[in-house]
């Protein structure tokens, strides 16, 4: 065997093209792994291999805006004060202006995406600064879920920080970007300005609103005319929002064929009169295209500072927000107010919470499964009964956007119990037949939770054996000694049980072992990026080996590419499960489980 740090080396300069990652970082990579891997039969904990490159876990439920952080949090991101780190709000905040993107803008405005039942994936790199001024380059990476509406509302993914400088004396020295496409300027040269009228709205000079101008329907635009034809469209109303502006005012081209814009006011009456009067001038008339004439349906959401906020990458979230509520405005136009988002919110959550009611008692809830195939022959895969929910018109919607609610609504046992019931009809239906499903933590600490399971089982003979339940890592060590009292009770009946998410930090190898877990599927944003990412390969490869040690076996989530495939396979991990393996399908159509080798 190659000696580790050759390997490290080489693997360290054929990705450093891509990732720009350093002989440096691959000798430090080196000496953590063999300190890990020298501690295999003592114990190690994923708080410090997260640590240990840097990263951190985190969860974000846009529509609460609450931000949940891996226990590292602390360590990783210890510049940054707890309240800044608690919503997406306070995170904007941090980003500094230079910036080109952020998590909220990637998310949110990616027009053409849409989750199919299993996640966008999404990946950013910008730039943090904390109240003291110190600066964090860092890569944000993950997937974002769907509500009902196919508007993103949960993100899971990673932070990883690249590098950290001292100060921020870098980004006030650097040039200003100056305008470029005749009245239109940069990204960059717009944050610029919106914090330099926030520094001088603290000093008592009148204040300004911020404006986000999109299209009802980009991505339909796009499918009925072409992409050629949705340029000229966007482009068109880009020349009539400049002559709708005045001198002072400033506009540059957003994320997502969307316009900013930076506009003087006094108060908020006059802003929601601006607005109104824009959405008239672009919405009374079509637009010359090369598939016909267009109509804009134009929507505009706008902040007003600084009530709104005090830097430009919060006010453009905050912005995008009054955007969203837009969309369901009969004037086509929204000014943002925290009463106004959280009501939105609020009634968001209620018609989902009535579609699932719905869906539950008109029996279209339905499952689709994945395969997840071994890397080695001759061992039986299994596949994922994955929630869906069958539309009016036939579609699927997936769980992502669903099941956060559901939870906090008092949902979620009736969703489980339903999934219980279809997991086990497909399993008594195909005794040949292995089927994974997933458990709320909220469903197993229900009183007659135990009780139900166990009936259902003695209602399908020889199920138990061919079932394995998955929980979710977060939320297993809220009470560790009663999730080990429930989960034993479930393995007592025959079932195996899989940890989900594995790799967030919050629980330790050790708990694996008195949790009676029998498999543990590796959490996929740290997956998804193998070819990419040195990074994710030592953290993927030691989480691996600690449960190869542990005689615990392993399932790599979230495999995109057949390179990944190989990798793990390489590295022991037992099971794959991803796109490049095979994607969720309805009932109705038969998978057939594909073999995988080294």
């Amino acid at each position: 065997m190659p000696p580790i740090r050759s390997k490290v080396e080489s693997e360290a300069e054929r990705v450093g093209s891509i990732g720009d990652i350093t002989r440096e970082k691959a000798l430090r990579f080196d000496e953590a792994r063999a300190g890990t891997e020298a501690s295999m039969g003592v114990e190690a904990d994923s708080v410090s291999i997260l640590t240990t490159v840097d990263a951190v876990v985190y969860d974000w439920d846009i529509a609460t805006d609450r931000l949940t952080w891996s226990p590292n949090v602390d360590t990783t991101l210890a510049a940054f004060a707890p309240s800044a780190l608690a919503t997406g709000a306070g995170f904007a905040a941090c980003i500094t202006c230079d910036s080109e993107s952020s998590r909220f803008h990637v998310v949110h405005n990616d027009g053409s995406a849409r989750d199919e039942g299993q996640g966008v994936s999404f990946r950013v790199s910008y730039r943090m600064a904390s109240s003291e001024g110190s600066l964090h380059e860092v890569e944000d990476f993950g997937r974002w879920f769907a509500d009902g509406a196919g508007r993103p509302c949960r993100v899971h993914g990673v932070l990883r920080v690249l590098s950290r400088a001292a100060s921020a004396e870098s980004n006030a020295n650097s040039p200003s970007i100056s305008l470029i496409e005749g009245t239109f300027c940069s990204r960059r040269a717009f944050n610029e300005m919106v914090d330099e009228r926030c520094s001088q709205a603290v000093a008592n000079v009148p204040p300004f609103a911020v404006l986000i101008v999109g299209f009802d329907d980009l991505p339909g635009i796009n499918r009925r005319n072409g992409y050629e034809a949705a340029d000229e469209l966007i482009a068109a109303v880009g020349r009539r929002l400049t002559t709708c502006l005045r001198a002072g005012d400033r506009i540059a081209r957003h994320a997502g064929g969307k316009f900013a814009i930076l506009m003087s006011l006094a108060t908020a009456d006059q802003l929601s009169t601006a607005t109104l009067r824009l959405v008239r001038s672009l919405n009374g008339e079509t637009f010359p295209t090369s598939a016909g004439p267009l109509p804009a349906a134009a929507r505009i959401g706008a902040a007003l500072a600084p009530r709104n906020g005090r830097n430009a990458h919060l006010l453009l979230q905050r912005a995008d927000e009054a955007l969203e509520i837009a969309r369901e405005a009969a004037d086509g136009h929204a000014v943002y107010s925290a009463s106004l988002a959280l009501g939105e919110s609020r009634r968001r959550e209620t018609r989902i919470a009535d579609d699932i009611a719905a869906a539950l008692h008109e029996r279209r809830v339905v499952l689709a499964f994945q395969p997840v195939v071994p890397t080695i022959g001759g061992r039986i895969g299994f596949e994922e009964a994955l929630l869906r929910v069958r539309q009016e018109d036939g579609s699927l919607l997936g769980a992502g956007g669903l099941i956060p609610i559901a939870e906090k609504l008092g949902l979620i046992e009736q969703i489980d119990q339903r999934v219980l019931e279809l997991t086990l009809e497909r399993l008594s239906a195909d005794p040949m037949r292995r089927l994974s499903m997933n458990v709320s933590i909220a469903t197993l600490r229900a009183r007659d939770w135990l009780d139900r399971f166990k009936s259902a089982l003695n209602n399908a003979p020889g199920a138990a054996e061919r079932l394995i339940v998955e929980i979710v890592e977060t939320q297993a060590i809220d009470d560790v000694p009663e999730t080990i009292r429930v989960l034993a009770a479930m393995k007592a009946q025959g079932v195996r049980i899989a940890m989900d998410d594995f790799g967030s930090g919050h629980t330790s190898f050790r708990n694996l072992r008195s949790l009676g877990v029998d498999m543990v599927k590796i959490d996929g944003a740290f997956v998804q990026n193998l070819s990419r990412s040195l990074d994710d390969r030592f953290f993927v490869r030691t989480l691996a080996s600690l449960a190869r040690h542990l005689e615990i076996e392993t399932v790599a989530e979230w495999v995109e590419d057949m390179e990944a495939a190989n990798l793990l396979t390489e590295w022991g991990v037992n099971y794959l499960q991803g796109h490049a393996i095979g994607r969720a399908l309805a009932p109705e159509i038969e998978i057939r489980l594909p073999r995988f080798s080294a």
